[in-house]
């Protein structure tokens, strides 16, 4: 079993009157990817801030690697969405300096630039450097002590789709290696597939968590099937769920569908799209949230 790295217990935090975090409560584990969504001021940067020890909770508690916040800030990598470099200096000289700060050895500097791809732009100054770069420089920073929580605010902003998923890639290897990911991000379908588990935070609370499959599931959000003969079709009992030339089946029946549509109509040609992280994530959050402001 995963180790447990980061410990949530039903944190509040207050901005004057107005509960920013409302009793959230999660666990994450070593070796996993967490997605951390929600609406602009949904409570994503405050919770963020209470893991890193930037800010204390009015209620409930934080643990990270056993600790309190901020015991161990080597032990954590953190990559905010809008870096600050000085533009007159070099990305050497940058990663030189991020390197004696954390006490780590010059070696791992050369060693990140290699890594990451900016061994041939080391002696540039950042004015001098695309935002691909720029990015590439902030995830050196925060891997420079090799962190067992890496931590990234919306790291994908301003990057062309090859660049976002070389991020990714880069991401998946530190899970690999144990490392406890958190991406704060507004991109869900670019997250979907790398996300073991997903942070739902809408007015503050913690609307909905869990893997992208335990999600749709408890949703029971409807998949669609579409290229199958209609025709046919309308001689079985999948046919309650055709609407117009599609089939829009809740979650928990697809499985009795595909065996219809196999089994009995031997169609093997079908395309089955299931709900995305967009639809589980307007089903948990903007929908629930429009409910609510409805009984209110």
């Amino acid at each position: 079993m995963s180790e447990q790295t980061i410990c949530v217990e039903g944190v509040s935090f207050l901005r004057g009157k107005r509960k920013v975090l409302d009793a959230v409560s999660c666990t994450l584990k070593a070796g996993t990817l967490t997605a951390l969504i929600g609406h602009n001021g949904a409570g994503k940067s405050t919770l963020i801030k209470t893991i890193l020890g930037l800010i204390k909770p009015v209620e409930g508690r934080v643990t990270v690697l056993g600790k309190a916040p901020g015991s161990d800030p080597l032990s954590i990598g953190y990559l905010p969405e809008n870096i600050s470099f000085y533009e007159q200096m070099t990305m050497q000289a940058h990663l030189a300096y991020f390197a004696a700060l954390k006490g780590v050895p010059q070696t791992r500097v050369d060693e990140l630039l290699e890594a990451l791809g900016l061994a041939h732009v080391r002696g540039n100054r950042m004015n001098q450097c695309s935002k691909g770069q720029r990015q590439r420089l902030g995830l050196a920073q925060a891997l420079l002590a090799e962190p067992r929580i890496m931590i990234l605010d919306e790291p994908t902003v301003g990057l062309d789709p090859q660049a976002s998923s070389w991020m990714y890639a880069q991401l998946a290897k530190l899970k690999s290696q144990g490392c406890t990911v958190i991406v704060c991000t507004h991109e869900l379908s670019l997250i979907e597939p790398f996300a073991d588990f997903v942070l739902m935070l809408s007015g503050g609370r913690l609307r909905a968590s869990g893997s992208v499959a335990e999600l749709r599931h408890k949703a029971n959000l409807p998949a669609v099937i579409t290229g199958f003969d209609v025709e046919a079709l309308r001689r079985t009992d999948a046919a309650k769920h055709l609407e117009g030339d599609a089939l829009r089946v809740p979650d928990k029946d697809v499985p009795a569908v595909v065996r219809i549509l196999t089994e009995q109509m031997k169609d093997f040609d079908f395309d089955v799209r299931r709900a995305g992280l967009t639809d589980i994530f307007r089903a948990y959050c903007v929908l629930q949230g429009q409910k609510e402001e409805g009984a209110a």
